[in-house]
């Protein structure tokens, strides 16, 4: 009679090897005969699964985060498939250039960037996967989807749709008590204390320039925390979302922001202006340039929805 752990064993045995590699990896979808593993799927975005929070909360986002992998997946099986029919390839001497050329992108020789695949825990087989899958997919798009030519007519009707929201700018003030994130409790605490304090002042009618004059830790302190004029996308994002909320002589509550230089912010608006669009002449090819990659992009969708029509894909995730 075998002990319960050979019995075990001997079941194990007598698996078929079909059954047995189920039970190791299960199939999530299968492309014109071909399987593509859980494995696979979750290989492919492991980075991201790992910031998902455990238990229940996290299980929407890792479902969804497993769909568009998947996806990917089959889109890149679908068109290896049409490349290889087509006698599309790309050779390891290519494939090795594009990798020095993306070292190179990021100023690190061969070694420096071996190691810092390996710190996010890539090896240099996924990047040469990676960026042979990216090509084999550019030159299958760029035989089988050409782009379209984009009229004159069009990027005029685009341009007048940009200039029917007119851009502005506006000139705001700071003050700033610093709590960067090396900060104790205590520190923050009286970080805190000492911005509200300098709310409370302003907001009790006190000149603003003045209070952040005597109180704010900014490299405008002294010019009453001036930030002149600026637009959007040439400040902070919480300092800018504040400021473009507000309309002149309006102040924010705290503003919170992390890091080496963070602390507490207020925000004030004394000008909004409108700014002046550019000419077409100046902007018509960046208008023609974004049209023409929208039309490849749905194009380049297109293509891709007709390769799925005609393959038998059975997705089982």
């Amino acid at each position: 009679m075998f002990h319960a752990p050979m019995r075990r064993f001997v079941l194990l045995a007598f698996l078929p090897l079909a059954a047995f590699a189920e039970i190791k990896d299960r199939i999530a979808a299968v492309v014109n005969g071909r399987a593509i593993t859980l494995s696979d799927v979750e290989e492919r975005v492991a980075p991201e699964l790992a910031r998902v929070p455990a238990g229940p909360a996290g299980v929407p986002q890792r479902k969804e985060l497993l769909r568009q992998a998947l996806g990917q997946l089959i889109d890149e099986q679908l068109v290896q498939g049409e490349a290889s029919a087509l006698g599309i390839d790309v050779s390891d001497d290519e494939v090795q250039r594009l990798v020095e050329q993306l070292a190179r992108e990021n100023r690190m020789d061969m070694t420096q960037f071996r190691q810092a695949l390996a710190q996010q825990g890539l090896s240099m087989e996924n990047v040469r996967d990676s960026l042979k899958r990216q090509q084999l997919m550019m030159r299958l798009l760029q035989y089988k989807v050409k782009p379209r030519r984009v009229s004159d007519e069009e990027v005029q009707a685009a341009y007048a749709n940009m200039t029917k929201t007119s851009e502005y700018e506006v000139r705001a003030r700071d003050i700033f008590i610093s709590a960067p994130d090396g900060a104790n409790p205590a520190q923050v605490s009286a970080a805190r204390a000492n911005a509200d304090a300098a709310l409370r002042r302003v907001r009790a009618g006190e000149s603003f320039a003045k209070v952040a004059r005597e109180v704010s830790d900014g490299p405008t302190a002294k010019e009453g925390g001036d930030l002149g004029y600026f637009r959007r996308g040439q400040m902070l994002t919480q300092l800018e979302q504040a400021a473009f909320a507000l309309h002149p002589g309006e102040i924010s509550g705290l503003i919170r922001i992390e890091g080496d230089h963070g602390g507490f912010h207020l925000v004030t608006v004394e000008d909004r202006r409108q700014l002046p669009p550019r000419p077409l002449s100046e902007v018509q090819e960046e208008i023609r340039n974004r049209l023409t990659a929208e039309s490849v992009t749905k194009e380049r969708e297109h293509y891709l929805s007709q390769l799925r029509k005609s393959a038998q894909v059975d997705e089982k995730l």
